[in-house]
């Protein structure tokens, strides 16, 4: 096992998503205030995420994005039924039928 894990790093977390086919999504600056003197058409292009076009980092943030947090997204998922095909096998090995839910 190595002696450092991988964190991933929070702030970045918050800022960036990876999508499923593996783009970084972000969302755009100059949105928060001071919007009164834009064009209608230009908030709203501003409210739409965008991908990073930077395959450099891109690359980067997925590294720091790596590790997957417990309870969250297809993760969690994988360990649920992991979770009840090990209630499963219990209940089997002890006769009796299994909780329902």
């Amino acid at each position: 096992m190595p002696s450092v894990k991988m964190k991933t790093h929070k702030g970045t977390k918050r800022r960036f998503k990876v999508t499923a086919t593996g783009k970084v999504v972000h969302k755009r600056c100059g949105s928060s205030h001071l919007n009164s003197h834009m064009s209608g058409k230009r908030i709203r292009k501003l409210r739409k995420p965008v991908v990073l076009q930077n395959k450099a980092v891109a690359a980067k943030l997925r590294r720091a994005l790596q590790r997957r947090e417990a309870g969250h997204g297809r993760f969690a998922t994988a360990l649920a039924a992991a979770a009840a095909a090990q209630a499963e096998q219990q209940a089997e090995g002890e006769g009796a039928a299994p909780p329902v839910e």
